[in-house]
């Protein structure tokens, strides 16, 4: 615990170091995306943190959801709302604290998850450090709900492997209360009551009929989503409208239908052969480059866990609801924001962690590290990176 605390404290205080001495770097500021003067929120020196979709959170928080802003899942702006209102202090504020005390507790369960995964203890921090040292990081320490979802799914998929059924469910219907890839926690619940040695079709429904007493348990990651779309259905006309309003934002994202991976790669192939080379170019490129690693790395991962006899479930689980949450934003037909929806896979943060030579673990660490910091110091300056 007090290990975790130390790490979260620095990798926070180095971050809040950047912020403060942003305006020294030489990279032209971009306008904040809301028309609202960012001088309204409270500390204003640390209002980059709350940029694109940070900004969109603190309006809900203020004032409820505007147009097209049904995209954004509940759970975290009440929370800010709330603890402004019970504390008299600003909505951005708020929504740091919610961040960074989140962070903190994501972490330690994360920690456990990987303890559990990972069989020897000299390996069981590696996950902590690939995790933190991610390109995308730093969405932990912003007002994203990237730090309250990973506490709350470690935390469900913590007690899943623990067996607590019902603390587990708690965990998983706010997880989906917060992102929509919450409801992909029923993989791991599922799994949870099978057998390793016999995972067919045939065997799953069998064991899950045999489990009916624990199906309200096992459905539980839909209930957070059941309550948000019935809010949206009552309020909007449109249980759907946090699909729906996709398109709004941009990145050729589409609502109608769903758009297959192949065709989603043929287009980047396209962006990086005929575009121009600046700055979204190169996004594009970040965007590629980190999905086909983590996607490759669960892939060849997961064909090694299914070539073992006898498999680890808990292991089998990380993985498959892994490359859920990373192959669910690519059906809307873009890969925009993958390297933030990266952070959700953990198991390929487990996966690098497992490798054997160390060499090679400090080389992905430290790559992972200079691109993180470059692109937040873009995001800061207003740029969108993920």
């Amino acid at each position: 615990m007090s290990n975790v605390l130390f790490y979260v404290v620095i990798f926070i205080a180095l971050h809040l170091s950047v912020v403060l001495n942003i305006n020294n770097l030489p990279i032209e500021q971009v306008n904040f995306p809301l028309k609202e003067n960012p001088k309204d929120y409270f500390p204003f020196v640390l209002y980059p943190l709350a940029g694109f979709d940070g900004a969109h959170y603190l309006l809900i928080a203020k004032v409820g959801y505007g147009q097209f802003q049904q995209a954004f899942f509940p759970l975290y702006p009440l929370l800010i709302s709330t603890l402004s209102k019970l504390t008299s202090i600003s909505v951005l504020l708020s929504g740091l604290i919610i961040s960074w005390v989140t962070l903190v507790l994501g972490i330690i369960f994360f920690g456990k998850l990987s303890k559990i995964i990972i069989d020897n203890p000299g390996k069981s921090l590696w996950p902590i450090l690939f995790l933190l040292s991610f390109p995308s990081a730093f969405f932990y320490i912003a007002v994203y709900p990237e730090s309250l979802f990973l506490f709350l799914s470690a935390g469900a998929l913590y007690f899943i492997f623990k067996k607590n059924y019902l603390a587990a469910s708690i965990f998983a219907i706010f997880s989906s209360l917060t992102k929509v890839q919450g409801v992909f926690l029923i993989i791991p619940f599922i799994l949870s009551i099978l057998d390793p040695k016999d995972l067919s079709l045939a065997n799953i429904f069998s064991e899950i009929r045999a489990n009916y007493k624990k199906l309200i348990f096992i459905l539980s990651p839909i209930y957070g989503l059941l309550i948000y779309s019935f809010y949206l259905a009552k309020t909007y006309g449109d249980a759907l409208a946090f699909y729906h309003v996709q398109e709004a934002f941009g990145a050729e994202r589409t609502s109608r239908g769903i758009i297959l991976l192949p065709q989603v790669l043929f287009r980047y192939f396209k962006i990086l052969v005929t575009s121009q080379i600046n700055f979204q170019y190169l996004i594009a490129v970040l965007e590629l480059t980190i999905f086909a690693t983590v996607f490759a790395v669960l892939i060849y991962d997961l064909f090694k866990i299914m070539k073992n006899r006898t498999k680890n479930l808990d292991y089998l689980s990380i993985n498959l609801y892994s490359i859920a949450v990373l192959l669910l934003p690519t059906f809307t037909g873009t890969l925009s924001s993958i390297p933030r929806y990266a952070l959700l896979s953990f198991g390929f943060f487990i996966a690098l962690a497992r490798i054997k030579n160390i060499v090679i673990k400090i080389t992905i660490a430290l790559i992972f590290s200079i691109v993180h910091i470059i692109i937040f110091v873009y995001f800061l300056k207003g740029y969108f990176v993920s």
